[in-house]
């Protein structure tokens, strides 16, 4: 299972943010540079969800990822340990804290880390080298799997409620007991200055203490009492990543994932289509209507070539307890005697579930229909429930705030061919829609959507009846709340919910098989199909029309400083499709014989690369000011630097008498392995790496072998920029051979952004493409005004860069600094050099550049600009301003 295109970019800010941490040291400039970059300042607002760094674990980097239910969030947290780790010592134990908020998920989460063919662990496997091992709280307890030498030897996750690791509960406290199980570890620690006093020293509490381990908080909202803070503290933790839809205000949040991204990549089901009907028995009779259309579409799609579906309905009631299990009997037999099978009705509350040992995405499960009141607000997930149908007695809250979430997950990842399938259902009798709605945008906030993710209709009996000076109206016909702000409330989720009465269910047998029978009934049934095509093709146009290359989520949109094209160019410029390279491959699909074509990527180029063939000869030699530097980061540490950047120089020591004692070809094993971990590339896998450093390694002695040692640093990257180096030229080569075989080619496939979010704007300049555009240096702004000068540029724009703007991709990622557009319809890219940047990275840009223009058409071309210096295929400011001028004479 890789990563769908949002989890990449939230893989992509925690790096950026890492990256950004190495350069300023300070969590809080990181944070507020972090997000500058992004062309958002940070302010101390309670309205907003980005405020300045909250510093409440001390030292410890604590970043938050807003994604919402369906989004995966487990699956991100598995590929971002790789991510933080790497920023890590090798030294440093890996080891991972992972808490979840309840013992329910507990159980589903250990299980899964813990299964070798689940997609969770075997991502986690890819990316550790399969040494990996999963605990929960009762294993660690008893020291297995967790000696001090297996440690250091795996990545090691403890799997842990939140709950059971609080010290003022009988079960928490006891984490913190002697336990002897664990007394090997005492011999290890590292930090005296964390030692937990209130802990015995073989306590489980202080050896997670003493590892240092990375935090995973999943569902983090749950985890903000004062109590839990100071838990965290204890535990010292090297680095914390929360994940949660609703983040609090103390969250630091690095990233933000929203309904149109999960949308676009077929994570979940919307809009949610709500119908409210007259009574209890309609919405039974559209429920069992619906669950059969759904059904049939769904047979049909899969004897079309679609994956197999059966959609559920749940069934909501609203029992005087939680567990009173006499309502629910009571609504099974109503349901039975209307005419539901008994196989296809089951029960799931507190007290009773009848769906525990089932696999309801099974072909030979029968359930159709789960009658239930919230029990399955966490740890179910089954994406074949489509229809939420809520039994609440008229004078009840319709109450689906707990599980609304459960219905919205779509079943495979995939876009349905039948669209109908593709969305989800809610059905309500509520003579108080409006608290209704309300209610459901509560929950549509707690799963981290908005009243912009929903459509919404009235029967049109309800309507007739409803007072003139109701806003009722406005929802009937399929009305779209879409920009309404009458029903949308940030603040929602603080409310206090309104009273319940808890009564019977209304559910008059007779009544609802008349209903169900009557031919109104059907026609209703279908009526919902047409209000929730109209929805969906509604809310389908609103993402179309959403789509730029900046994609910033809606959450912090309005906290952007986002500038427009300018009218006069606008119709001109949206015309401008760019050309970037695909590569052919084989889908060797059953329904698709032809070949097919998809954006290229550099990995794509290096599939058979080995560097057991490449040249081994690694230049080791070191700079006296390479060595201060090194030794300075690994002694450097103050309140506001992470801890996890420096090395314990107990560690270090201990490495080091380690290593002298070994003989020289057990130095240069160990040293191998040491780097490896440092030196780290996708497209090669880890022996090959250490095979590779071996070899450079051969025929130095063992003085050598310790130096290299010490400034591991150093060493690490002249192996990596070796490695680096032949990568490239291979992927290079390969990508001369793809172009000379027609494997590759040139299409249009990039449209320049509605709107543009530059990190610092410039001034003083002419016909820029947006109202303001990015900055740029001095020799940047000279070029750059020289083009605006000429009679033939109708435009320009200052392309962005990393990921946000326009991308020549090869064997490399070549962002050019500037879109030049001419008045004769000719696009023009530019890179501009410095004279002091003549260097290999301006020969292999220049190379991709020429190739693209030589690919994308006569109505392209691609100029690299100097200002005297010059080297082959390169041009100066003179010749390029000489050249434009001709264009189009």
């Amino acid at each position: 299972m890789e990563l769908k295109k949002y989890q990449q970019e939230v893989i992509g800010d925690l790096s950026q943010f890492i990256e950004q941490l190495d350069e300023s040291d300070r969590l809080n400039i990181a944070y507020e540079t972090f997000w500058a970059k992004k062309g958002i300042s940070l302010v101390q607002d309670d309205d907003s969800y980005l405020r300045p760094y909250d510093n409440s674990v001390k030292g410890v980097p604590r970043v938050t990822v807003k994604v919402p239910t369906a989004g995966g969030k487990t699956f991100i947290a598995c590929n971002a340990l790789r991510t933080i780790f790497e920023s890590m010592p090798a030294e440093k134990p890996k080891v991972v804290a992972w808490f979840v908020p309840s013992d329910t998920i507990l159980k589903q989460t250990y299980k899964n880390l813990n299964d070798s063919n689940h997609p969770y662990r075997q991502k986690i496997d890819s990316h550790f080298g399969g040494a990996v091992r999963v605990v929960d709280k009762e294993s660690a307890l008893l020291g297995q799997g967790i000696t001090p030498t297996e440690i250091k030897e795996q990545l090691t996750i403890f799997v842990l409620s939140v709950q059971s690791f609080a010290a003022n509960n009988k079960d928490g406290r006891r984490v913190f007991r002697e336990n002897e199980n664990l007394a090997d570890h005492v011999q290890t620690y590292q930090y005296a200055e964390k030692i937990i006093d209130r802990a015995d020293e073989t306590a489980l509490i202080q050896v997670i203490a003493q590892l240092n381990p990375v935090v995973i908080i999943d569902e983090s909202h749950n985890f903000e009492a004062d109590l839990r803070i100071d838990m965290l503290n204890d535990i010292n933790p090297a680095f914390i990543l929360d994940l949660t839809a609703t983040p609090r205000k103390k969250s630091n949040i690095i990233s933000f994932v929203d309904a149109i991204k999960l949308k676009r990549a077929n994570m979940v089901k919307l809009p949610v289509i709500v119908y409210n009907h007259r009574d209890t028995n309609e919405v039974i009779a559209s429920a069992i209507h619906l669950q059969k259309s759904l059904e049939e579409k769904a047979r049909i799609l899969e004897q079309n070539g679609g994956r197999y579906i059966r959609p559920i309905v749940l069934f909501q009631a609203q029992p005087k307890t939680d567990d009173d299990n006499i309502t629910f009997e009571r609504i099974k037999t109503q349901l039975i005697e209307i005419g539901i099978p008994e196989e296809q009705i089951k029960i799931k509350t507190a007290s009773k579930d009848e769906i525990k040992n089932l696999d309801l995405m099974s072909r030979d499960c029968e359930v159709r229909f789960i009658i239930t009141v919230n029990a399955l607000k966490e740890g179910w997930d089954c994406p074949f429930a489509y229809i939420l149908a809520s039994l609440a007695n008229k004078s009840s809250r319709v109450d689906v705030e707990q599980i609304l979430g459960r219905i919205l997950r779509q079943p495979y990842a995939k876009k349905h061919e039948e669209e109908f399938l593709n969305l989800s259902y809610v059905f309500t009798a509520s003579p108080n829609f409006r608290d209704t709605l309300e209610n459901i945008i509560r929950s549509l906030n707690r799963a981290g959507f908005s009243a912009k993710d929903y459509r919404v209709q009235e029967s049109q009996m309800a309507i007739e009846s409803a007072s003139p000076n109701t806003n009722e109206s406005f929802l009937s016909m399929g009305g779209s709340l879409f920009g309404d702000d009458s029903f949308e409330d940030e603040n929602a989720q603080n409310k206090q919910p309104l009273s319940v009465e808890k009564e019977d269910v209304e559910i008059d047998v007779q009544i609802a098989k008349t209903v169900i029978n009557t031919p109104d009934s059907q026609q209703q049934a279908k009526a919902i199909l047409d209000v929730a095509k109209a929805g969906s093709d509604n809310y389908n146009k609103q993402i179309q029309e959403s789509v730029n290359n900046d994609d910033m989520p809606s959450d912090i949109a309005d906290k952007t400083r986002s500038y427009p094209m300018k009218d006069t160019f606008k119709v001109e410029a949206e015309k401008i499709c760019l050309p970037i390279f695909l590569k052919k491959v084989n889908t060797n699909s059953l329904f698709e014989e032809k070949e097919s074509y998809v954006p290229l990527t550099s990995s794509m180029l290096a599939e058979d690369f080995n560097l057991e063939r490449e040249d081994c000869n690694v230049d080791y030699t070191r700079t006296s000011t390479e060595a201060v530097l090194v030794d300075l980061a690994q002694r450097r540490a103050d309140e506001y630097t992470p801890q996890y950047k420096n090395i314990k120089p107990q560690q270090l020591e201990e490495f080091q008498k380690y290593f002298r004692q070994l003989p020289a070809d057990s130095r240069r094993n160990q040293l191998a392995s040491k780097i490896a971990r440092i030196v780290k590339f996708d497209e090669i896998a880890e022996p090959q790496i250490i095979a590779y450093i071996k070899k450079t390694l051969d025929g130095l002695d063992g003085d050598t072998l310790i130096d290299l040692s010490m400034y591991e640093a150093s060493t690490a990257k002249a192996v990596k920029d070796k490695i680096s180096g032949l990568l490239t030229a291979f992927k290079q080569r390969k990508f001369d051979e793809f172009l000379d075989t027609d494997q590759i080619k040139c299409e249009n496939n990039y449209n320049l952004p509605k709107r543009i979010i530059p990190t610092r704007t410039v001034i003083g300049l002419s016909k820029h493409l947006y109202v303001e555009e990015g900055d740029m240096n001095d020799f940047e702004r000279r070029v750059i005004n020289e083009i605006a000068n000429v009679e033939n540029v109708l435009f320009w724009h200052r392309n962005l860069e990393r990921g946000r703007g326009f991308c020549i991709n090869g064997f490399i990622n070549h962002y050019p600094d500037f879109i030049v557009h001419m008045k004769n319809g000719m696009t023009i890219i530019i890179e501009t050099k410095g004279d002091d940047r003549d260097n290999s990275d301006s020969i292999r840009k220049l190379n991709l550049g020429k190739a693209w223009a030589g690919k994308a058409g006569n109505n392209y071309r691609y100029f690299m600009v100097f200002d005297r210096v010059n080297m082959p295929n390169a041009v100066t400011v003179a010749e390029l301003i000489n050249r434009l001028k001709n264009i189009g004479e």
